[in-house]
Formats: structure tokens, C-alpha cells, sequence
């Protein structure tokens, strides 16, 4: 799946819901954190982003789409992790 197309897509309450999805599927101690990656793969629905350097150019695009709209959910909020 290409990145524009998820971006054009993505808006506050969509990534919300990715989330809340993905934390209701992590062991009920671990929900208060969902990692990139995770949110990543469930936006591509695990078709990956491609090989290379545009991979990673399309990934960093995401990650800062996902930090920017995380900022714009009540209730949520981005955390910089090392990955």
C-alpha cells in the first residue's frame, strides 16, 4: 500500500481506532502503549511499505503523520520510544 494513499485516508478518529484495535489485543498490562511498527502494519494492512530507502522514507513519513494526529485525540498521546 502506498504511503500517500494511507495519509490521504488517515484522519484522528481512524488512527484512533487502529489503536484502541491493537491495544485491546495486547495482554491487558501492556494496553497503555502501542508501538509504531505495530500501527504501522495495521495501516498497510501488513503489505509492508515497499524495500530500500523509500521504505524507510515512506515509514519516517508515517511515523510523523501517526505523532502529529496522535497529538490531535483526547485522551492519547505520543510517547518517543527507541525502537
Amino acid at each position: 500500500m502506498k504511503v500517500e494513499q494511507i495519509l490521504a485516508s488517515l484522519t484522528p478518529e481512524s488512527l484512533r481506532q487502529v489503536i484502541l484495535g491493537l491495544s485491546a489485543k495486547q495482554a491487558p498490562d501492556d494496553r497503555e502503549g502501542v508501538m509504531i511498527p505495530a500501527i504501522v502494519d495495521a495501516l498497510t494492512q501488513g503489505q509492508g511499505l515497499g524495500e530500500g530507502a523509500g521504505s524507510w522514507e515512506a515509514y519516517l513519513k508515517l511515523k510523523e503523520a501517526i505523532r502529529n494526529m496522535v497529538g490531535q485525540i483526547v485522551g492519547m498521546r505520543y510517547v518517543e520510544v527507541d525502537e
